[in-house]
């Protein structure tokens, strides 16, 4: 006489018991996604209620207002689209600090910023190119011709450029092969507005 009486094997039962367990979980999950009830909710007002709180309005220490924003269409901060700039000088003169080519640097940048007038700079990224005589990039030297234009632009525009501060304007080398030595291209983020 064999042992099958018609009842399942208990590999058919693992599966089964696999399953409701699984099905456990999943609704354990999304039960624990669910947002948490207000502690405090607001009674249902009613015609008396309404009367009563308004001629005795008390505020309530436990409870503060949530914060709303005035403007809720669009999140704050750099707005995605830069804007560059270019300028040509001599990398040396500039990091020596000659004053003939600080003025040349404010010319330069105050003629190209022309049409961004009305906005302020945010964030400001400065790519310099300086090539030795063979050609190649100097990246030393690029980095600090990049700083040197960096710390010279919220001088050269004090309203369009914040102040200096290597968290804010930042110079870097720029090693592509068709830039001209003596390079600074000027990367520009604004606010969202």
């Amino acid at each position: 006489m064999s042992r099958d009486s018609g009842r399942p094997g208990g590999t058919y039962l693992a599966g089964w018991l696999f399953a409701d367990l699984l099905l456990v979980i999943v609704l354990v999950v999304l039960g624990s996604e669910m947002p948490a009830a207000d502690p405090h909710p607001d009674p249902e007002p009613t015609a008396t209620a309404t009367a009563t709180a308004t001629a005795t309005a008390t505020p309530d220490p436990s409870r503060s207002p949530s914060p709303t924003r005035s403007d809720t269409s669009r999140p704050g901060g750099l707005d995605p689209v830069t804007v560059s700039i270019g300028i040509r000088l001599d990398p040396d003169a500039l990091i020596a600090g000659r004053p003939s080519e600080t003025a040349e640097l404010t010319r330069q940048v105050t003629q190209e910023i022309k049409r961004y007038e009305g906005r302020t700079a945010a964030f400001v990224m400065v790519f310099g190119t300086v090539r030795t005589s063979g050609g190649s990039v100097d990246t030393g030297r690029s980095d600090e011709y990049a700083t040197a234009v960096a710390r010279q632009l919220p001088q050269a525009a004090p309203r369009f450029f914040p102040p200096y501060s290597e968290k804010i304007i930042r110079g870097y080398h720029d090693s592509g092969s068709a830039i001209a030595s003596g390079t600074a291209r000027i990367e520009l983020f604004f606010l969202l507005s």
